[in-house]
This record gives structure tokens, sequence and C-alpha cells, in this order.
């Protein structure tokens, strides 16, 4: 053990030991195949950001999936302080091909400045990385701000102290109601601890358990299609939720066999 790591705990040094061997990275469904003490329920995407103070381990698209990828140990360790640096901020604005990553308009046609803004808001626990970072217009960042300061900030601590993905996406959307809730805020939610393939399948899940969810779209000052959901029936999610879902889901593949048969 390196004098790094000797002050990580026990998953964090298993989860950094799998990705060093594997020079092409690894997903979280194969981080957890690989991990079986980790279960659903531990938070890999907030295990991963913590051991990032410590190392470079950026989440990239390798031939078309998107894996985490050991690239050494940091130069300068630190804590998160929420400052962004030249090299990440250049990199945040590169990925934006020099259009604002909320309304979509461009540099070049539009004339607009982008700057460089945290999706999840620092005293949410919205973490100083690449995943929580993206390019904004003025306009778009200081109506985002405005909006997130109508939000109770203990109240998304908690939000996002919850374990389940559900559980983040229902209070958000109940926190909200009757407003929509824009996808994008919703997408954040349902990223934060823990990367989701598809956060939006969460959302149709939670119907299964009696919510009713409705989508709503409208267009911005440049045209663009924003989507949101709005919050209909409330229902206090069952401790066994998770479980509940899957049963659902088994139930329902199980029918459409019968059809079929």
């Amino acid at each position: 053990m390196t004098k790094t790591e000797a002050g990580l705990g026990t998953i964090h040094q298993e989860i950094l030991r799998l990705l060093q061997q594997e020079p092409l990275g690894l997903d979280v469904i194969e981080i957890r195949q690989r991990l079986p003490g980790l279960g659903v329920q531990q938070h890999l995407d907030k295990r991963i950001r913590e051991l990032r103070g410590k190392y470079v381990i950026p989440r990239e698209k390798v031939n078309g999936r998107w894996v985490y990828l050991y690239k050494g140990e940091r130069e300068d360790p630190v804590a998160d302080d929420g400052a962004i640096s030249i090299r990440l901020r250049a990199e945040v604005l590169h990925k934006a091909h020099g259009r604002c990553q909320m309304c979509g308009k461009s540099i070049e046609k539009d004339g607009i400045l982008l700057q460089v803004d945290h999706k999840i808001p620092r005293n949410w626990g919205g973490a100083t990385r690449g995943e929580n970072l993206w390019a904004l217009c003025q306009p778009c960042n200081g109506g985002k701000r405005d909006y997130f300061s109508s939000f109770n900030d203990t109240q998304m601590q908690a939000i996002m102290a919850l374990d389940s993905v559900y559980e983040r996406l229902a209070e958000t959307l109940r926190l909200h109601s009757p407003e929509p809730t824009p996808s994008w805020l919703l997408e954040f939610i349902a990223n934060f601890d823990d990367f989701q393939e598809d956060w939006q399948k969460r959302l149709r899940e939670l119907r299964y358990l009696g919510f009713k969810i409705a989508a709503t779209k409208s267009k911005n000052e440049a045209g663009k299609v924003q989507s949101a959901y709005r919050l209909d029936k409330w229902v206090d999610l069952p401790s066994d939720h998770k479980f509940q879902i899957k049963q659902h889901e088994r139930d329902t593949k199980l029918k459409n066999m019968n059809k079929e048969s």
C-alpha cells in the first residue's frame, strides 16, 4: 500500500485496484459485478469522486461506452474548494463547442459569452469536476442562479443525501409541485451520486408505484425545446420500493411472454 492509499477506506482501495488493473477502464456495471460486496445501495460515483481528491480518474467515452479510467496520482492532491482550474475550465468550454448548454445559443451566431458553472451548486454538495460543470451564456447562468436562489438549501442538501435515485427524483418533484421541474435539473439530481444510464426510465418506474408524473414541453427564447416533468399525484415510497419496481417489471415481462405463447 502506498502512502497515498493509506488514508483510504476498504471500498475505496478495492475500486482503485480494479481501475489500476484495467487500462481501458471499467463502467459502473463492471465495477459492481467485480465487487459483489459493494451492492446497489452503495454510492459508487461518490466513492470515485472521493478518490479524485488524490487520483486522476476521469469518466470518458471509450469504444461507445462510458468508463472510469485510472491515470495516476494527482500531483497536487487537494480538497475540493470549488475553484475551477484553467485546465478544467478549458475542457468544459471545449466540450460545449461554442454553445450554451442550456439555451443552445452560440458564440458565432449570437455573440454570447460562455461561463463555466456548477450544475449542482456547491452549497447542495455539488463537486468541482467535469461531470458537474457546464458552459452557460450569461443570461442563462444568471437565470439559473436566480432560479436556484428560490430553493431551500437545507431541503436540497437533504434530498442529495438520500440513498435512492427514486427518492431524490420523487422529493425534487414534490418540492417544486405544482410547477414543472426542468428535465436538466432532474438529470443532475439523478446522477448526483451514481451515474444513471437512463434516468428518465427511473421516472417512468415511479409510476409503477402509483405516482402520476406528466411530461411537459416549451420553447425558450432561442427556439430550443425544453422538457420538464410535473408531479400530479404523490405516494409515499415504500421501504422496498426498488424490489417492488423490479417485481413489476418481472410480472410485466412474464405477462407479455404468456401473450406471445
